[in-house]
C-alpha cells in the first residue's frame, strides 16, 4: 500500500507541535521565480516564455527528486549546494535555448540567495500566527542554505517557532529521517503529537511519515491531483484541519 494512504485522521486530535518547510510552503522569491528569472535572463538577451520556465524547472526538480531517494544530497553543506545551483541554473538555461557564456548562471544563483528577493506568502504569517495563538508548537524543518534563518528574521517569522532546523545548518538533508528527528528531540515532542507540512511528496510528506509523524502535503498549484495522503492548497486549511 502507498505510505500516503496508510494513515489520514480525522481530527487534529493529540497534535502538539507542527513543523513547517521553507521554501514554496512559507517563503517564496519575488515577484515569483518565472518571473524574476525571467527579468534576469532579459538582462542577459534570453527572452524566456514563463509557461515552459515553469515546465522545464518542474522537470528538472522532479528529477532531483528522484535522486534524492537514492541518497544524493545536495542542501546540507554550503559549498555543495552552491556548486548544485550554479549546475542547475546552467542547465535550466541551456534547455531554455541558452548558448551564451556571460555569467548568466552565476546571476541567477546571486539573485536567488539574496534573502532581500524573498517574502513570505500572505497565507503562511496568518497561518502560523493564528496556530501560535492556539498554543500549539511551531517549528520549522528545511532544506535550505544557512541564510534561511536570515530571511525569517527580516520577515518577522523568527521569533514564532520554537525550533529551526535547517539542513545547511546540520549537515543532512530530507527525507533522511535523522533531520526530522533534529527537530523532534528540540521541541521535546513524540512523531504522533507532530505534524509536518510541506510542499514536497517525497522529502515532506514522506520524509515525516517514514518517522511516524503526521504529514500534509501542500499543494498550492494542483500539482498533486491524484496524491492520496492528506492534502491542502492554502496554509490557513491547517486551522480547519487540526479543529
Amino acid at each position: 500500500m502507498p505510505l500516503e494512504e496508510e494513515y489520514i485522521p480525522l481530527s487534529g486530535k493529540g497534535v502538539h507541535a507542527v513543523f513547517f518547510d521553507a521554501g514554496e510552503t512559507l517563503v517564496h522569491p519575488v515577484p515569483s521565480f518565472p518571473e524574476l528569472f525571467r527579468e534576469v535572463c532579459l538582462a542577459h538577451g534570453l527572452e524566456v516564455d514563463m509557461l515552459q520556465v515553469s515546465r522545464v524547472t518542474r522537470g528538472l526538480m522532479a528529477e532531483v527528486e528522484e535522486r534524492q531517494r537514492e541518497g544524493f544530497t545536495f542542501s546540507d553543506d554550503p559549498e555543495k549546494s552552491r556548486r548544485f545551483w550554479l549546475r542547475f541554473y546552467a542547465r535550466l538555461v541551456g534547455e531554455l535555448g541558452y548558448r551564451g557564456d556571460d555569467g548568466l548562471a552565476q546571476d541567477l544563483y546571486r539573485i536567488f540567495s539574496d534573502p532581500e528577493r524573498y517574502d513570505a506568502y500572505p497565507d503562511a504569517r496568518e497561518a502560523v500566527a493564528s496556530l501560535r495563538d492556539r498554543g500549539y508548537r511551531l517549528g520549522l524543518i528545511s532544506n535550505f542554505e544557512p541564510w534561511l534563518e536570515d530571511l525569517l528574521v527580516r520577515l518577522g517569522l523568527a521569533d514564532l517557532f520554537s525550533v529551526l532546523v535547517i539542513s545547511g545548518k546540520e549537515g543532512v538533508e530530507k527525507p533522511h529521517p535523522r533531520l526530522f528527528e533534529i527537530a523532534l528531540e528540540r521541541v521535546g515532542a513524540r512523531p504522533e503529537e507532530c505534524m509536518h507540512v510541506g510542499d514536497s511528496p517525497n522529502s515532506d510528506y514522506r520524509g515525516a511519515r517514514e518517522v511516524g509523524m503526521r504529514a500534509v502535503l501542500l499543494d498550492r498549484w494542483g500539482r498533486h491531483p491524484s496524491f492520496a495522503g492528506e492534502r491542502i492548497s492554502d496554509l490557513r486549511e491547517l486551522l480547519t484541519l487540526l479543529d
